[in-house]
């Protein structure tokens, strides 16, 4: 590692604030000793394109967006040695720049991988939720933020929990799907895995982040029951359980208050009640939002005040330098400055990074994309796939000539948010070079054969534009000019050039389905899409989301039968876009549920999917009554009654059979993956906390009403197995 000299200012701040010192004793030793202008400094932020970075950088400032997450901008080297080095460079002048040797916090994005560059891309969010396993999940949390970390990335923007009801909503994929219970598991095992590895974990957008019609960033006109009830719970479990230090705002208003300025979120729910000691950031540009959008401040700086007084701690993407003579004026105290600085060096000091701010790149190229990081990768994609239809054709067996249609058949499928900017670039297999190596001396495997009716079967692999500003208002597969590669982490990144898209892709499935050949769908979304046009004229339905660098590797390993789905629908697959927003847990209506064209059910119900083997359950134990603060432990044994090993998901849910308010018809209260052999039979135990069985009463106050719960298995939320009741008290 390159020794860099110790800075005085280092040293002068080391030795004021003792090292052995409790984080508390050296944040306020720091505190007294800094100028208003050093404080003002804390909590500005800057994030600078490529082309202007070393032009514009203010090394002053204490956030940075971090360096690797531009370099591919002007073709510079983004390997882990290269950022680490250009991150230790910016860190080391911002050192020199500050009075008292205060490192800047580096900063950037890891929805599905660390996205400074090509460190090793996992599953989008939505296909994690799929594999239903959380533990699963905390190891990729894990290995990502070992990947931030090796090159000095200490803060990210992740993960999203905004939870999904509208799949109008382009973001979907960025999320964990419409579950309350899946949003909080999946956010908590995430940042505890970030934060246990050295990195602020940052969930949003706080909070319910889209509108209606599916709009992103649109005027919630939620209800505070339902915020409590469903919108805050994920960032709640994210705080309390999952020790989250920062929290990203969001741009939308809340009950007529933008969220960046909403004192009653940020400060008497987040920090009061929750005991939120974390900072507080703005989503990119939101301050300045508050001005031009919401136009509730008349300049940029007086949105800032707004937005200060009420909560916010952090500015990102700061346009104004006008927080000084804020301070000056009394426009914002000094005590307000002072907690927001306080919130920031208390971070900087747990990170340790005043005592290690530098990081050694010759280590960071042994770490990212490491055999055992990429194999997680590939574990995490196997566990994704989702099986929705299968009338036997697959596993794929005996055939001698495989041909592959569709727009994305040849691309690396990863999703939005991946890879620096400009997208990922690594080398991952394709859905065709997958095939190809798996049916290597088995089977020809073809791209885009000119004879259709030559092979043996046929797989279509359709695309979809949604992404961050992409919200649909259609579920059909797009017919007209798209284009397959994005600027900023990319929908789909082409296998070496960009790829356009105009063809009629309905029509072009259709056709296949005419040559009277078994036709195999490949879906890559995190969305629904209306399949109702054709899904009883193909032979097998595969939900591959966007799974990934290693998603042609499994993709093609489950359709050739080494492999067994075992992923689950996160969300329900509503049979048209008139059903939106659409989720299983709603609570009692006063007439039916359906519509004049349908009884209202899910195409396919949240927590769906198949098996290429089959599971039976016995044996249920649910015990008669539960204790005040105790978690209900309910046991049952499952049978893998068919021919492959495979997986099970376990899930149970739960009903208040009488309340002071209406309660959901359903919800999940636990799950649990598990994997048998065939005739392997294993007793699975399902624990339900106490706080499962709570609700927000007519006063909005949390507790537990005694009294009777209906609890049962089911394969998904709309079958069940096998059930009991329970009396809690």
């Amino acid at each position: 590692m390159k020794a860099f000299p110790i800075l005085a200012a280092s040293l002068l701040v080391l030795a004021a604030c003792g090292t052995s010192d409790p984080v508390e004793k050296r944040v306020e030793t720091l505190l007294s000793r800094m100028s208003t202008e050093e404080k003002v400094a804390q909590v500005s932020a800057q994030l600078l394109y490529m082309d202007e970075f070393y032009e514009n950088r203010d090394y002053g400032k204490g956030h940075i967006r971090n360096v690797g997450h531009f370099l591919p901008d002007e073709g510079l080297p983004n390997d882990p040695k290269s950022v680490a080095e250009r991150i230790n460079d910016d860190t080391r002048k911002s050192m020199e720049a500050s009075r008292w040797g205060i490192p800047v916090l580096q900063h950037g994005e890891a929805l599905h991988g660390a996205q400074w560059g090509n460190a090793t891309c996992f599953p989008q969010s939505i296909a994690m939720a799929a594999t239903f396993d959380d533990g699963l999940y905390y190891r990729v949390g894990q290995v990502v933020a070992r990947e931030l970390r090796a090159v000095g990335v200490r803060q990210v923007y992740a993960p999203v929990i905004n939870i999904t009801r509208d799949q109008r909503w382009g973001r979907g994929q960025e999320s964990y799907g419409e579950d309350v219970l899946m949003n909080s598991r999946m956010g908590v095992a995430y940042v505890k895995a970030l934060e246990e590895g050295g990195v602020v974990a940052t969930p949003k957008h706080f909070v319910d982040n889209y509108g209606e019609g599916g709009h992103d960033s649109f005027a919630s006109t939620t209800s505070w029951r339902e915020l409590r009830e469903v919108y805050l719970e994920p960032f709640r479990a994210c705080v309390e359980e999952g020790g989250a230090r920062g929290i990203m705002s969001a741009y939308n208003s809340v009950d007529g208050i933008p969220a960046s300025c909403n004192g009653r979120l940020l400060n008497d729910i987040l920090k009061k009640e929750w005991g939120f000691k974390g900072i507080v950031v703005s989503d990119y540009d939101a301050v300045d939002i508050v001005r031009r959008n919401h136009m509730m401040a008349t300049t940029e700086d007086e949105a800032l005040a707004l937005c200060m007084n009420n909560g916010l701690d952090l500015q990102l993407h700061v346009t104004s330098d006008g927080l000084l003579d804020l301070v000056k004026s009394g426009k914002i105290s000094e005590k307000v400055l002072d907690e927001s600085v306080r919130r920031v060096l208390r971070i900087k000091f747990e990170l340790g990074l005043f005592d290690q701010p530098f990081v050694d790149p010759e280590q960071a190229s042994a770490i990212v994309r490491s055999p055992e990081h990429r194999e997680l990768a590939y574990e995490a994609a196997c566990k994704s796939m989702t099986l929705l239809k299968n009338n036997g054709i697959l596993p794929l067996k005996n055939v001698r000539r495989i041909g592959l249609y569709g727009p994305a058949a040849n691309t690396l499928n990863i999703g939005d948010y991946s890879g620096a900017r400009g997208g990922w670039k690594g080398d991952g297999v394709t859905p065709f070079e997958g095939l190809k190596q798996a049916f290597a001396g088995k089977a020809d495997v073809q791209l885009n054969p000119s004879a259709p009716r030559s092979c043996d079967v046929l797989l279509f692999f359709p695309s979809i534009t949604e992404e961050e500003g992409s919200d649909r208002s259609s579920f059909g597969l797009p017919s007209s000019h798209m284009s397959m590669e994005r600027s900023e982490g990319g929908l789909i990144v082409a296998d070496k050039q960009s790829i356009d898209v105009e063809i009629d892709q309905e029509k072009m499935l259709k056709d296949l389905i005419a040559t009277g050949k078994p036709v195999v769908v490949v879906l890559h979304n995190g969305a629904v899409i209306d399949i109702s046009a054709w899904v009883d004229n193909v032979a097998a339905v595969l939900e591959a989301w966007y799974p990934g660098e290693q998603g042609g590797r499994a993709l093609a390993d489950v359709l050739s039968g080494r492999v067994n789905p075992g992923g689950r629908l996160p969300f329900s697959w509503v049979r048209n876009i008139g059903q939106n927003p659409y989720y299983y847990s709603i609570k009692p209506g006063g007439r039916g549920y359906g519509y004049v064209e349908n009884d209202g059910s899910p195409l396919y119900p949240f927590g769906y999917g198949l098996s290429y083997t089959s599971f039976e359950y016995s044996n249920l134990a649910v015990p008669e009554k539960l204790a005040a603060g105790e978690s209900l432990k309910v046991k049952v044994t499952v049978t893998n009654t068919g021919s492959m090993t495979g997986d099970e998901v376990v899930q149970l849910y739960i009903h208040d059979e009488l309340a002071s308010v209406a309660r959901p018809l359903k919800q999940l209260a636990a799950f649990k993956r598990v994997s048998l052999a065939p005739g392997e039979c294993r007793e699975v135990e399902l624990e339900i906390p106490y706080r499962e069985f709570g609700l927000w009463d007519k006063d909005l106050h949390f507790g537990v009403e005694e009294g009777w719960f209906e609890v049962w298995l089911g394969r998904n939320a709309d079958e069940k197995i096998t059930g009991g009741r329970v009396y809690v008290h």
